[in-house]
């Protein structure tokens, strides 16, 4: 057994093909379907079924897979300890993220480790919350950043994670300046029924949110937007109202769309950083997590309510 063959079973597991894996990892695919049949052989299970439809990961491979990613991971930390010693010279940090994390914090982090240490190379990846949390729960990646909502039973997955508070929040309520309820200071959710709504996609915590916040009533979703911009557009051109994160909003009051806060202790978010608790961290993840730290400190003092 090799590394290089683990790594060959883990990319097309996720890619659920092999000319994907292929592709990905820089061979050519008869390399991946050898060396896969050599592992197979070797462990003396089958792995991947082989179909037209592609490459599918046998319950073999499902159960082995959480100690193939481990593996993998602990040799990749293994190389970048060797190499960088004392100081950063090489390494690999995989981040996955929410659209928030994008948006607000990652992109000055990233100049700034790719100015101070430019070999260092990043696997950066966007999703929902429950995909960030899953993501770094199964090693697929070091560090994630999700957003957390209090109104919200958090998942299981923050059993196994380090949680780490970036950046504080609230839920909106965003409206159309001309719509009545732009000039009320306060609301009901019994006020939203049978309004049309900007829904967030599947995936999205905000989208759970509002699903909860709406039992009970008649939700008449009128449009599904995959991005807060999107939703704001939607707000903007008079489509529907929604609901939105502070943290994802660049739009204020008086731009189209009219935000009123929802003052309740369960309205609050967070945008956090999340790390599995058993693992070491190498010193190219402890480097990137002391930048977002400090990005974030940075960005919550200068940064004004997009309420005013």
């Amino acid at each position: 057994m090799r590394f290089e063959q683990l790594r060959y079973l883990e990319a097309a597991v996720r890619t659920g093909s092999f000319r994907q894996a292929a592709r990905e990892l820089g061979v050519s695919q008869p390399t991946i379907t050898n060396q896969i049949q050599r592992l197979e052989e070797d462990l003396g299970v089958v792995l991947m079924f082989r179909g037209s439809r592609g490459a599918t990961p046998t319950e073999a491979a499902e159960r082995m897979l959480p100690h193939v990613t481990a593996a993998i991971r602990a040799e990749d930390m293994l190389r970048q300890e060797a190499s960088a010693m004392e100081t950063l010279k090489v390494g690999n940090v995989r981040l996955v993220t929410v659209a928030t994390g994008s948006s607000v914090l990652l992109p000055p982090v990233i100049r700034q480790m790719h100015d101070q240490h430019p070999n260092i190379r990043f696997d950066v990846n966007e999703g929902g919350s429950e995909s960030v949390l899953q993501g770094v729960a199964r090693g697929t990646y070091d560090i994630g950043l999700a957003v957390r909502i209090e109104a919200l039973e958090q998942p299981d997955e923050y059993d196994q994670l380090q949680v780490i508070e970036l950046l504080t929040g609230r839920l909106v309520l965003c409206v159309p300046d001309a719509h009545p309820l732009s000039q009320s200071e306060d609301f009901q959710f019994s006020d939203l029924d049978d309004e049309p709504l900007v829904f967030m996609g599947q995936g999205s915590i905000l989208r759970t949110a509002m699903e909860k916040l709406m039992e009970g009533f008649e939700a008449r979703v009128v449009y599904t937007a995959h991005n807060a911009e999107t939703a704001q557009h939607m707000v903007r051109a008079g489509v529907g109202i929604s609901i939105a994160n502070s943290l994802a909003l660049s739009t204020r009051s008086g731009d189209g769309v009219t935000l009123i806060p929802i003052n309740e202790p369960w309205a609050r978010t967070k945008l956090v950083a999340v790390l599995r608790k058993d693992e070491h961290r190498s010193p190219v993840v402890q480097t990137l997590l002391r930048l977002i730290k400090k990005n974030a400190e940075a960005h919550s003092g200068a940064r004004p309510s997009p309420m005013l």
